[in-house]
């Protein structure tokens, strides 16, 4: 590791050659990231076009608002916890990532 950081210094010293070792890499690696985001992305348009997915999202949210009414909440309240569980869920999905990105730094 140290070695490579000594590298790394070395050229940061030279820009030219650190330029160009830069692009070399670049254009090395283009097609793979490429093809790697190309699959990425027709997962992602398999699971957008899969309507089933957000029909079971959606009824579990109708049945987890019906509950709160059937209980005694107002339906502004019952729309107010849904609102309240999401943002906390978003939040804690946002902290467990960030905790992730510590502790590899830390390893």
């Amino acid at each position: 590791m140290d070695e490579l950081l000594a590298m790394l210094e070395q050229l940061g010293e030279n820009q030219e050659v650190f330029k160009v070792l830069i692009k070399t890499q670049v254009e090395k690696f283009k097609p793979l990231v490429y093809a790697v985001g190309g699959e990425l992305l027709e997962i992602y348009k398999d699971y957008a076009d899969n309507k089933e997915i957000f029909v079971t999202i959606a009824k579990v949210k109708k049945n987890q608002f019906d509950a709160y009414v059937e209980v005694g909440f107002t339906p502004e309240q019952a729309m107010a916890f849904l609102l309240n569980d999401m943002t906390n869920m978003k939040n804690n999905i946002s902290k467990a990532v960030s905790n992730l990105g510590k502790v590899k730094k830390d390893k």
